[in-house]
């Protein structure tokens, strides 16, 4: 491989061979992928898990994995997919260690409480009620509205079929509507 003098015009593999090289070449080419994928990466886990704090924690495992296996002498001829499976399944597993369950009425409650939010305040309110569906649907919502990803690109990143990851979706898209109606005033 040449050598990167420049790492900004590199592609995805070429980046992920730079990790393996020298602490001057590795730095760079991390630094690159940071500023490529970060901000995708954290609102993905941001969206998913709805929490700052974990959100922070679990993006920054992310790119510790990432680079642990890039350096390991795994590729990605597409980092981003690769960067969103090591989200996807750090996210699986902070909601399976914590367990934790929020009842409906808990949630609906904060929901009506916002129901006199400004514009800038409507964020928030999807983000209690995605915080109601079940995982597997949020996360095939969140990577196809807030990452503009495709069905397909979301079948193969979760492992599941495109009929699968569809009905997920529409299943959670029904949900979320069926619980935002109420709150949404209808002026036409």
């Amino acid at each position: 491989m040449k050598e990167l003098d420049k790492v900004n015009g590199h592609s995805d593999i070429e980046l992920c061979l730079a990790l393996s090289q020298d602490k001057a070449k590795a730095e760079e080419a991390f630094t690159e992928i940071y500023n490529r994928y970060s901000n995708t990466i954290y609102a993905y886990i941001l969206r998913t898990v709805n929490n700052r704090t974990e959100a922070n924690d679990i993006f920054q495992e992310v790119f510790l994995r990432f680079f642990d296996a890039c350096k390991n002498g795994r590729t990605a001829n597409n980092i981003l997919p690769f960067l969103l499976k090591i989200a996807r399944n750090l996210c699986i597993n902070h909601f399976r260690d914590r367990k934790q369950t929020v009842s409906f009425d808990e949630t609906l409650g904060l929901i009506k409480s916002e129901l006199n939010v400004e514009q800038n305040e409507i964020s928030e309110l999807i983000a209690n009620a995605l915080a109601l569906l079940d995982y597997n649907s949020r996360e095939i919502f969140v990577m196809h509205h807030y990452q503009n990803m495709t069905f397909n690109e979301i079948s193969n990143i979760i492992g599941e079929s495109v009929a699968t990851v569809k009905t997920r979706y529409y299943r959670g898209r029904d949900k979320l509507k069926e619980i935002l109606t109420p709150f949404i005033k209808k002026d036409y």
